[in-house]
């Protein structure tokens, strides 16, 4: 079991089980950032929820982008740090896009709490980034 937990956690990996789950994990961390952030500019700052999602969204992307260089993805396509990030971030934009089009759908338009339509906005975006990113960024 140790040696499991060493392998997840620590030890360097270009396996691509091991990076999903790695991936997964950030992707928790970030969201956690993101969810908190939009509630709290949203809930007790009164910013509009389309605000408080770009801005939360953008907070996520760094911790996201700061996790995945330096523990998810073991080999980068890139050398260039200024490029990776620029390309990872306009990923990230595109994501930021799809998910204002979906809280804008799902809390402007059916109505939902702007917490139960970021849940599934979200949902929606995770696996597509995941798939974008190691494709066009890490080997």
């Amino acid at each position: 079991m140790r040696k499991l937990l060493h392998t997840l956690f620590i030890k360097k990996s270009g396996h691509q089980f091991i990076e999903f789950f790695r991936y997964f994990f950030v992707s928790l961390v970030s969201l956690c950032t993101d969810f908190t952030l939009l509630y709290v500019l949203t809930a007790y700052v009164d910013l509009h929820y389309l605000i408080s999602t770009a801005l939360a969204y953008t907070a996520g992307l760094i911790i996201n982008y700061m996790l995945s260089t330096s523990w998810v993805f073991g080999k980068k396509r890139l050398n260039n740090r200024a490029a990776e990030f620029s390309v990872f971030a306009i990923i990230g934009l595109i994501g930021l896009g799809v998910n204002e089009v979906l809280m804008w759908l799902f809390t402007g338009v059916f109505l939902l709490h702007f917490m139960l339509s970021k849940a599934i906005s979200a949902g929606i975006g995770y696996v597509w980034k995941y798939a974008v990113r190691k494709y066009l960024l890490f080997r």
